[in-house]
C-alpha cells in the first residue's frame, strides 16, 4: 500500500518567516491605496497574524502561538527579536554581534540572552529599518551610522566590510526621566559636597567638561547638569544623534547631517557650532566631542 509523504511540520521560526512573507505582501499592497497611508497599529496587526495563523494547518500551544504572533509583529513596527529587550526597564544596552550572538548590560554588568536572529539578513533588515526613517543610509559605501530610536534611545550600526564577521548592532537605551543631581547622589556618583559644587559651577557658567568610559553615566551626569541651568537663559544643544533630555523651556537641539548617497550635503558638528553662535545663545552643549 502506497503512502504520501507526510509534509514536514514547519518550525516556528519558519512559521514566523511564512506569516511575516504573507502580511508584508498584503501591507505592501495596501499601502498602494490612495486612502491607505499609514501602517496599521500593533493590535490590530496582531489580530491579523492571529487570523492567518488560523488559515494555516498547524498545531500550537497557546505559548507558541503567541510567540509566533508576536515575532511577525515585532519584525514590523517592533524591533523583532531585540523588541523584548528594548521593552525591560532594567536592560541598558543590547549588543548585537552577530545572529545568534545578542548581548545585554544589565545593572553594570554584561551577560548573554537566548536571543537570536534568523540569519545575518534578517540583522541587515532590521539596521535598515532602525535607520530608513531618520534619513540615514548603510551600505558598503557607507557601511557604519549613528541613529536614535523614537524613545531616545541611541543606535550604533556597523556591517562589512568593516566589521569582518558580519553586521553589529548596539542599542543604548536612556531613563526616559533624566537624573537631577540629587538622584546621582544617592545613586554614589558623587557625594552631596561634590554634587552642591557642580551645581555651583553651572550657575555661575563655569566651563565644564564630563569625561569618562563606555556606560559611566556620562550622558546622565550631563542631563543632571542641565537642569541646574536657570530657565531664563537659552540652551543649544549639539549632538551627532540627539540623546540628551534636557527638560528647559529655551532650548534648541541641533543634529549634525551625514552625506547623502551622493557624497553631499554633510553638515559636520563644527559647522553647527559656528551656525549656534548666531543663535543669541547662553549656553553651548556639545553632546559627544570625537573629533573635529
Amino acid at each position: 500500500m502506497f503512502e504520501a509523504p507526510r509534509r514536514p511540520i514547519p518550525s516556528l521560526v519558519e512559521l514566523e518567516d511564512q506569516l511575516h512573507r504573507r502580511l508584508t505582501n498584503v501591507l505592501e499592497d495596501e499601502m498602494q491605496a490612495p486612502a491607505m497611508n499609514r501602517i496599521p497599529n500593533r493590535i490590530q496587526l496582531t489580530a491579523r497574524t492571529e487570523a492567518m495563523l488560523g488559515e494555516l494547518p498547524a498545531i500550537l500551544s497557546g505559548t507558541d502561538r503567541r510567540s509566533v504572533i508576536r515575532g511577525v509583529v515585532d519584525r514590523i513596527v517592533g524591533l523583532g527579536p531585540l523588541e523584548p529587550l528594548i521593552e525591560d526597564p532594567e536592560i541598558t544596552e543590547s549588543m548585537v554581534n552577530g545572529p545568534k550572538q545578542v548581548f545585554i548590560e544589565r545593572s553594570g554588568k554584561i551577560e548573554a540572552v537566548p536571543v537570536s536572529f534568523r540569519d545575518e539578513s534578517q540583522v541587515r533588515q532590521l539596521i535598515e529599518r532602525i535607520v530608513a526613517p531618520i534619513g540615514r543610509r548603510i551600505d558598503e559605501s557607507s557601511p557604519l551610522v549613528d541613529a536614535r530610536l523614537n524613545d531616545g534611545s541611541r543606535v550604533n550600526a556597523i556591517i562589512p566590510p568593516l566589521a569582518i564577521g558580519g553586521a553589529a548592532l548596539s542599542i543604548r537605551k536612556f531613563s526616559r526621566a533624566p537624573f537631577p543631581l540629587d538622584r546621582l547622589v544617592e545613586l554614589g556618583t558623587c557625594d552631596r559636597v561634590q554634587a552642591r559644587f557642580l551645581a555651583h559651577c553651572v550657575k555661575r557658567r563655569v566651563s565644564l567638561i564630563v569625561s569618562g568610559g563606555t556606560g559611566s553615566g556620562k550622558t546622565s551626569t550631563l542631563n543632571a547638569l542641565g537642569m541646574e541651568i536657570p530657565e531664563d537663559e537659552r540652551l543649544i544643544t549639539i549632538e551627532d544623534a540627539a540623546e540628551l533630555q534636557l527638560r528647559h523651556p529655551n532650548l534648541v537641539a541641533l543634529e549634525s547631517r551625514p552625506a547623502n548617497i551622493e557624497g553631499e550635503g554633510e553638515i559636520p558638528i563644527r559647522s553647527l557650532v559656528r551656525n549656534a553662535l548666531r543663535m543669541r545663545p547662553d549656553r553651548i552643549i556639545v553632546g559627544e566631542v570625537r573629533g573635529g
